[in-house]
């Protein structure tokens, strides 16, 4: 038996029991991670995963706490967990290596770090570049979101095509039943796969909360979808893909990433019994708003929200569009 699953989801709370569902059906968990010295003595217990977690950088320490805790399960029933991300863990040593009194151009210079280097230098100039423009008028701000995502887009195929080769390379003497965790963002990632050696392997991917998020979006949109795909994602794979792409569509879609950014929560929101999927509850929201909103809509708005807190912004949003949130 060879067969790869590929789970798309993001680092939030309410993801975890669909994980350890994941968990439990695989032989082999490939995580999107790059290797940690310190990954396999958590895994064992060797040290504690406070111990562990104070060592890492996330912005998601919960949801990272209860992964951690599955994986440690995992582990004791024998499953074969690995972390294989190169274009991070090369990042990683890019960063390493400039500590250590490496200039960006000497770093520019070594051919294991040339693309990475690139698209990392391209995606981040425009970030900054982004960061600059939304302080400015909108017209800056929207084109400013299309100038990065076209980066971004090159950046996320450049580690999705290094992540295939590394999963092929690792899997070429495996079998069994694979689980590869994926963020949304890599939804082409299962393309990688099929165009590496893997011809004998059956891959399959969906995004881990499909069944929950189709029942939510019917609720909420009217229509089932598996997951809440958002302004800037649409905007990202378009160019991933490299079609020719309407114009105006284009800037609806980079006017609409404005508002979105204004609106979605960066925190970690925790189910509860009332609300058991907040991340994709807030998602789905959202896009019943951005949906309502034209692009001089987004003008107007922005130019009104873009110094204001979330909280605020939400209240105006709402009284504009009349939708409440709940």
């Amino acid at each position: 038996m060879k067969k790869i699953y590929i789970g798309f989801s993001a680092h939030r709370l309410e993801a975890i029991p669909f994980y350890k569902k994941a968990f439990e059906q695989a032989d082999f968990i490939i995580l999107e991670d790059f290797p940690n010295p310190l990954f396999n003595l958590m895994l064992s217990g060797k040290i504690s995963l406070k111990e562990y977690i104070e060592n890492i950088e996330t912005t998601f320490p919960k949801f990272l706490k209860a992964q951690c805790k599955l994986l440690q399960e995992a582990y004791k029933n024998g499953k074969v967990i690995i972390q294989i991300d190169p274009y991070m863990e090369k990042l990683v040593k890019m960063y390493q290596l400039i500590e250590n009194g490496k200039s960006p151009e000497e770093i520019k210079q070594l051919p294991e770090f040339l693309d990475i280097y690139e698209a990392e230098h391209e995606a981040t100039g425009r970030l900054l570049d982004y960061y600059q423009a939304v302080m400015e008028n909108f017209e800056k701000a929207v084109k400013a979101v299309k100038e990065f995502a076209h980066a971004d887009a090159k950046r996320i195929a450049l580690r999705d095509r290094l992540r295939a080769e590394a999963i092929a390379h690792y899997l070429k003497d495996k079998k069994g039943k694979i689980f590869i965790e994926a963020g949304y963002i890599h939804i082409f990632l299962s393309r990688f796969l099929q165009n590496v050696n893997l011809k004998d392997w059956e891959i399959k991917a969906s995004f881990l909360l499909a069944p929950i998020a189709c029942s939510l979006a019917k609720k909420i949109l009217g229509k089932p979808l598996p997951y809440p795909l958002v302004p800037g994602d649409i905007l990202t794979f378009w160019y991933m893909r490299r079609k020719k792409i309407d114009p105006q569509k284009e800037n609806l879609l980079a006017a609409r990433v404005l508002i979105y950014n204004k609106l979605i929560s960066s925190e970690e929101l925790e189910p509860t019994p009332t609300i058991p999927f907040p991340h994709l509850k807030q998602e789905f929201f959202i896009k019943v708003i951005l949906q309502k909103l034209s692009y001089k809509d987004c003008a107007y708005l922005y130019e009104i929200i873009k110094f204001l807190p979330q909280q605020k912004v939400w209240q105006l949003i709402q009284k504009v569009t009349g939708i409440n949130y709940l």
